[in-house]
C-alpha cells in the first residue's frame, strides 16, 4: 500500500473496519491506483468492496477496458458490476455536453448499486487543478475556486491531494497493470485541452502551476468557510417561510445578502438551473423596486416583490376563471366556497365571513365570481368608488390572492369582498326593512 494513500485515508478518518465501499474503476492509471490500494486496505480492515465500471459506449477499446476491470476483480475475488450506455446519445437527447452526460450517467450508475455504501472515486490533485482552470474560463465565483472537495454527501475522493505523477510512479515502481483510454490524449473535450495544452503552456511561466492552483483552491476554501459562517448567522432572519424579508435583507452587507440569496436558491431550487450571478443580483435589486414587480428567472420560476417581501414561485399558466355562479336562499355549494343566505335571521353577529346587508339595496340576482378588469368597489365608510386593484393594493393583498378571492355582486355593483369589506352601498341603516345574512362556510 502506498504511504501517500494510507496518509490520506488516516487523515480523513472516513474509512472504518467492515465498511461497505463502492469503487469507481475505469481501468486507467488513477482508478487502478485506487483499486490496488483498496485491495490492500480491504484485507487490513475487512472491507466489503464492490467495483462499478461504466462503459460509455464511445470507443472501440471500451470493451477491452471493461474486460480488464472484470478480470482484475476476479483475480482479487472482488464483486464487480458493469453497465454499458451511450454517452453521446444521452448528451444529444438532453442538450448537454458529452462531458456532463458522462458525469451524470456515471453517478446514476454508482448510486444504483450503492445502497448503504460509500462511493469512492479516483479524482486526484491534477483533476482539481484542471477543474479550477475550467471554472475560471467559465467565469466562476469564489465557491467555484474551491474545486473538487474531498468528500460530499455519499462521495469520498481519497486521492484529491495526490498528484498524477505520484500515482504513475507508484504503479510503475510496483509493476502494476492499467489500461490507457486513448481519448485522454486527444483534444476533443475541454478538460483534455486544458490538460494537454493549457497547463503545459502555463508551466512555461510557472513550473509549479498545479501547486499554485491548489493553493488558490485552499485560500478560496478558507474564504468560503468565513462566508458560510456569516450567511448562517443571518439566514433565518432574512429567509422566512421560503420568502425573503426585505427589511432584514437590507440590514446585512450587500455581499452577505447576495450569498444568502444564493443559498436560498441552491436549497429550494437546486434542479431548476437558475443559480446564476445575474439572477442573484436581480433578485437582490428587487428590494429597490415597487410592489408587484416580478422577474423571470428561467425554468418557469419567477421572483416577485410583494410589499415587504420577495417570493419565488413556479409560474402557473394563467387560466382566468370568469364564470359567475348565481346564489339563492339557503345553502349554495360552489367552487368558490359554500355560501349560506337567509333573510332576517335573529341575533346574528357580523364577522369578515358572516355579514349582513340591506336586502332592499340589492339590485337583481346575487352571484359569486373572481375579479374582472375594470371592477370598482365602494368600501364601507367611503363615498364614491375606487378601482378594485387599488383597494387590494391598499389592503396589501398578495397578487396571487387577489385572483382567488371570491366577490359577491348584484347586477350593478360589488357587495362584498369575501373575508374583507362590504360595500357602503349595501350597508344597513335606519331605513333598512329586511336584512340579508350571508355567510361563507368554506
Amino acid at each position: 500500500m502506498d504511504s501517500l494513500f494510507l496518509k490520506s485515508i488516516e487523515k480523513s478518518n472516513l474509512i472504518k473496519p467492515n465498511q461497505k465501499i463502492t469503487l469507481a474503476v475505469s481501468g486507467g492509471t488513477d482508478s487502478m491506483y485506487l483499486f490496488y490500494n483498496f485491495v490492500d486496505l480491504g484485507k487490513k480492515l475487512n472491507l466489503d468492496i464492490l467495483v462499478c465500471h461504466l462503459n460509455h459506449g464511445v470507443r472501440e477499446t471500451a470493451k477491452r477496458d471493461q474486460d480488464f476491470v472484470i478480470n482484475k476483480c476476479r483475480q482479487e475475488n472482488i464483486k464487480c458490476v458493469t453497465k454499458s450506455v451511450n454517452m453521446n446519445e444521452y448528451a444529444k437527447k438532453n442538450k448537454i455536453s458529452s462531458e456532463d452526460a458522462g458525469r451524470i450517467l456515471r453517478y446514476e450508475f454508482f448510486r444504483e448499486n450503492s445502497k448503504d455504501r460509500l462511493i469512492v472515486t479516483a479524482h486526484n490533485a491534477n483533476d482539481r487543478a484542471e477543474t479550477i482552470l475550467q471554472r475560471i474560463i467559465r467565469g466562476t465565483g469564489i465557491n467555484g475556486l474551491v474545486s473538487i472537495k474531498e468528500s460530499r454527501d455519499d462521495i469520498y475522493r481519497p486521492l484529491i491531494d495526490i498528484t498524477r505523477d505520484d500515482i504513475e510512479k507508484y504503479l510503475h515502481d510496483n509493476d502494476l497493470d492499467y489500461v490507457n483510454d486513448e481519448t485522454n490524449f486527444k483534444e476533443i473535450y475541454t478538460r483534455n485541452k486544458i490538460r494537454l495544452s493549457l497547463i503545459p503552456k502555463l508551466k512555461e511561466y510557472n513550473p509549479n502551476i498545479v501547486s499554485s492552483l491548489l493553493r488558490l483552491s485552499e485560500n478560496a476554501r478558507d474564504a468560503m468557510n468565513f462566508i458560510d459562517f456569516e450567511v448562517d448567522k443571518y439566514y433565518d432572519k432574512v429567509i422566512c417561510d421560503k420568502t425573503i424579508l426585505i427589511k432584514n435583507l437590507e440590514d446585512v452587507h450587500e455581499f452577505v445578502g447576495r450569498e444568502i440569496i444564493r443559498k436560498f436558491l441552491e436549497t429550494n431550487f437546486k434542479n431548476c438551473d437558475i443559480v446564476t450571478r445575474e439572477n442573484i443580483i436581480n433578485i437582490y435589486n428587487l428590494k429597490e423596486l415597487q410592489s408587484g414587480k416580478r422577474l423571470d428567472l428561467g425554468s418557469n420560476i419567477v421572483a416577485r416583490r410583494t410589499f415587504d417581501k420577495i417570493s419565488l414561485e413556479e409560474m402557473e399558466k394563467e387560466t382566468k376563471d370568469t364564470e359567475k355562479v348565481y346564489l339563492k336562499m339557503g345553502l349554495n355549494k360552489t367552487k368558490y366556497g359554500d355560501f349560506y343566505l337567509e333573510l332576517n335571521r335573529q341575533k346574528d353577529e357580523s364577522t369578515v365571513f358572516n355579514i349582513m346587508l340591506d336586502y332592499g339595496k340589492i339590485k337583481g340576482s346575487l352571484c359569486v365570481r373572481y375579479r374582472e378588469n375594470g371592477d370598482r368597489f365602494s368600501p364601507l365608510g367611503m363615498k364614491g368608488t375606487k378601482k378594485l386593484k387599488d383597494y387590494f393594493i391598499d389592503r396589501k393583498v398578495d397578487l396571487k390572492k387577489r385572483n382567488t378571492t371570491p366577490i359577491i355582486c348584484d347586477e350593478e355593483k360589488i357587495l362584498w369582498i369575501v373575508g374583507m369589506d362590504i360595500s357602503e352601498d349595501a350597508k344597513i341603516d335606519s331605513n333598512t326593512c329586511e336584512i340579508l345574512h350571508l355567510e361563507v362556510k368554506k
